[in-house]
């Protein structure tokens, strides 16, 4: 698996009009083609008067899905162009979504491209991007004396805490942007080996 991916930093929205059609831009992060079908479907809902809902999807680290639609505009002149601004900024994991209010005047072939592509553009620039890493995770237990060194070392050293419990011990969720044994031996230090470890999956998180 690859170990990073660049993706939108958050949703977005943008309109455009153009020849007095309206061109609304929607972008998303989305982990899975079924969130991107279902964030489409919700776009389409909320404009269910519009013309055309265009769009396209890269989602993925290894296998990209790559999907793509026209609905309805002449082939070529709206989903692709839409892909390939995705494509040129070397994005994934997103979904931008161009619904069109048709305002009267034919753009042809061309005009109809560069409105699409320009729209899509337009709304990535305001989604912005990150950097998702492969990063470590895991569940650390301890005991509550030791609580105020440890919070103090996790905000030093840029942990992410997930979450936070407290039973019988203090439970605490945590992504790290460290080797894990790395971690797990400075926390070992702090609490002179009081201290319990589980490592969990590695996942996807912005370090930005």
């Amino acid at each position: 698996m690859h170990k990073q991916y660049r993706t939108v930093k958050q949703r977005a929205r943008h309109e455009v009009v153009i020849q007095k059609s309206r061109f609304i831009g929607d972008a998303f992060h989305v982990s899975s083609e079924q969130e991107a079908l279902q964030k489409l479907h919700d776009i389409k809902s909320e404009f269910s008067d519009a013309t055309h809902h265009c769009y396209a999807y890269i989602v993925g680290q290894e296998s990209l899905t790559q999907r793509f639609n026209d609905d309805g505009e002449p082939g070529g002149t709206a989903g692709m162009p839409i892909l390939q601004v995705i494509q040129n900024r070397g994005l994934t994991n997103v979904l931008v979504v161009v619904t069109r209010y048709f305002g009267g005047i034919k753009l042809g072939a061309n005009g109809l491209v560069r409105a699409y592509s320009k729209t899509a553009a337009e709304v990535l620039d305001r989604a912005g991007t990150k950097e998702m890493v492969l990063s470590p995770s895991g569940m650390v237990y301890l005991d509550y004396s030791f609580i105020g060194q440890v919070e103090y070392f996790l905000r030093q050293k840029g942990v992410h805490i997930v979450d936070m419990k407290y039973s019988d011990k203090v439970i605490i969720k945590v992504i790290v942007p460290i080797a894990w044994d790395d971690f797990c031996s400075m926390l070992k230090e702090i609490c002179g080996g009081r201290v319990q470890f589980k490592e969990l999956t590695p996942v996807f998180h912005s370090w930005e």
